[in-house]
């Protein structure tokens, strides 16, 4: 194959953009891949390792229900998991992924031995995940609501229902792109990865604004391992949608909260489920 052959192209919502001519002009051999496939996974998983934001939030929502086993929906690679363990609670850690399980475990496995114990990962669909037993909290962070379908989403709510013991809470964050957004053009940046990795992130929001799309092209980690690009959608859900699904799977709507961010911002809900622990 010559230098000169096409990679594979972005899905064609991105056509016309920065983030097409950039996946463009790459040299063949390189990857293009969902964010969750198994390589992107290892690309989201070291852009992100080090964002802190909506952990401090979340871990204050959960703290404050003293004790008791923590749910984490959607795990992923554990950019929140470490944190709840920190609180000294009995973790299950739920997502669909293999490979963010993987990268999960690797490092749960460089944790002190009582701390990991405190961890069950487990790859289980978080739309009918059964818990061994109630839960005192269930977390659903990083936006992942906004991944879900609308009706994965009402399955998600009551399924977690049913996991949360009386008076346990759901604790979960929703994307939403601010209103004094201004220019909504198309942004790349320069982030650094946990690894010292250096990655080109693509941000794009959606005409209509009903979502973002992201396009983070990996390093030239040489001919062992080719560039890697991955791409991820993030739909906007309407609050007053995710308050209805919230309501109609039985949970009560306590505490809504917006954590400010550049362009984005992110609403945290604190529902609870009726009834003395």
């Amino acid at each position: 194959m010559s230098a000169t052959s096409p990679v594979p192209a972005l899905p064609a919502q991105y056509a016309g953009t920065s983030a097409a001519q950039t996946v463009a002009g790459l040299p063949s051999g390189t990857v293009v891949c969902d964010m969750y496939e198994p390589r992107g996974a290892e690309i989201y998983h070291d852009f992100t390792l080090g964002d802190p934001s909506e952990v401090q939030d979340i871990l204050r929502e959960v703290r404050a229900t003293g004790s008791g086993t923590i749910l984490e929906l959607a795990a992923g690679s554990g950019r929140l998991t470490l944190p709840l363990l920190a609180l000294r609670r009995e973790v299950l850690a739920v997502d669909l992924s293999a490979a963010m399980l993987d990268l999960l475990r690797t490092r749960l496995d460089r944790l002190p031995v009582p701390t990991a114990a405190r961890c069950t990962a487990i790859q289980g669909d978080i739309t009918d995940y059964v818990a061994p037993r109630p839960v005192a909290a269930a977390v659903l962070g990083t936006t992942s609501v906004s991944l879900l379908t609308r009706p994965q989403r009402q399955a998600m709510l009551r399924r977690t229902w049913e996991n949360l013991a009386p008076g346990g809470i759901l604790v979960l964050t929703n994307t939403q792109i601010g209103a004094d957004a201004g220019d909504l053009a198309e942004r790349t940046l320069e982030v650094r990865g946990a690894s010292g990795a250096v990655y080109l992130v693509h941000d794009l929001v959606a005409p209509d604004r009903s979502g973002r799309y992201t396009v983070v092209v990996g390093p030239d980690s040489g001919p062992q391992w080719p560039r890697t690009v991955c791409h991820s959608y993030i739909r906007v859900l309407p609050l007053d949608e995710l308050l209805a699904d919230l309501t109609a799977a039985g949970l009560v709507v306590e505490h809504i909260a917006t954590l400010p961010g550049e362009r984005y911002a992110a609403s945290l809900i604190r529902a609870r489920k009726e009834g003395a622990r």
